[in-house]
């Protein structure tokens, strides 16, 4: 079968590998669709890795994966159902997949797979959005309008907050989001941020903001927004382990942190089980971040459009062909 692995930076190459058979209690995916998420650009393919990390494990990095169950030996699941499956070593990007029937969430049998590949990414949201409590009536503002900033806004939309302010510096982005909820964009890059969130607000600064950016500067501009007492959900993974901290700025504004990770969990697939049924039932639709599509043959330039913000861009779904 087709593989494709990171072997140096910024550089996806593919080669052939041997299918592995399912064993009990696992099924053999063919993968039919595979997205990019802004953590295995910030963390993988545009991080300067030690030259002996290359190449990467076959299929990495990728972990979001839907297809079609080709072969299994598990009796939750049987040849032709469609999966999302979250692979374990983030390492999707291969023409077949073998998981334990633990790591797959079945799929209904209507609509495109390249709109329910995005439940992976905005089900990681939905995880992180629960530890904000009751966003109803609240002022909720997201920094970073990728697509895991698009999924927070949504979701703030259908929780009824009072106001949604999405923040970047792509403005093409800014210009998507507002049709996903978000009812007060931020560039700073042209407009002082403090200050157009205190005037949204009235002074008041925003009850819930969410470091969706993965910037290392990112949640310290959290903390200038956030109101006192408020809550700041931090989200984004950034390349570095260590990040500058605004210690003052955080004692004064008597404010929370809180930390999210869905794969840090004892239930990893819970919240994404939960974003197909909200899909299904018509109540939110991830499908909407898609604006590309392409084939992953063309894997290389995929990276390299999210790697340069390429215009217009909030997710691609590739087609496993």
């Amino acid at each position: 079968m087709k593989v494709a692995r990171l072997t140096g930076r910024r550089k996806i190459e593919f080669t052939e590998s041997d299918v592995i058979e399912p064993r009990e209690g696992e099924c053999l995916l063919k993968v039919k669709v595979v997205s990019i998420c802004g953590t295995d650009i910030r963390r993988e393919f545009d991080k300067d890795l030690p030259k002996d990390s290359y190449p990467l494990e076959l299929g990495t990095p990728c972990h979001e994966v839907v297809g079609e169950i080709y072969r299994s030996k598990s009796n939750l699941f049987k040849q032709g159902d469609r999966v999302l499956a979250v692979p374990t070593a983030d390492n999707g990007l291969q023409e077949y997949l073998t998981l334990n029937e633990s790591r797959f969430i079945k799929l209904p049998n209507e609509g495109p797979l390249d709109e329910w590949v995005m439940c992976q990414h905005s089900g990681t949201a939905l995880y992180a959005s629960k530890k904000w409590g009751d966003a109803s009536n609240k002022c909720v503002a997201v920094l970073g309008q990728g697509g895991i900033g698009m999924s927070f806004s949504m979701i703030a939309a259908m929780q009824s907050a009072n106001k949604i302010i999405g923040i970047d510096i792509n403005q093409s982005r800014l210009d998507i989001s507002s049709n996903l909820g978000v009812t007060h964009s931020v560039n700073p890059d042209t407009s002082n941020l403090i200050e157009s969130i205190s005037d949204i607000t009235n002074g008041e600064m925003a009850d819930i903001v969410v470091e969706a950016t993965g910037r290392p500067e990112g949640l310290n501009s959290c903390i200038e927004i956030v109101k006192k007492e408020g809550t700041v959900i931090c989200f984004g993974l950034t390349s570095e382990d260590l990040i500058p901290f605004s210690q003052n700025n955080f004692l004064s504004k008597n404010c929370t942190i809180i930390s999210t990770l869905i794969a840090g969990t004892s239930t990893p697939l819970k919240e994404i089980k939960e974003m197909i049924e909200l899909k299904k039932n018509g109540l939110l639709d991830p499908g909407k971040l898609k604006t590309h599509n392409m084939s992953w043959l063309n894997a290389q330039e995929a990276f390299d459009m999210y790697t340069s913000h390429s215009e217009g861009l909030v997710k691609i779904a590739l087609e496993v062909n």
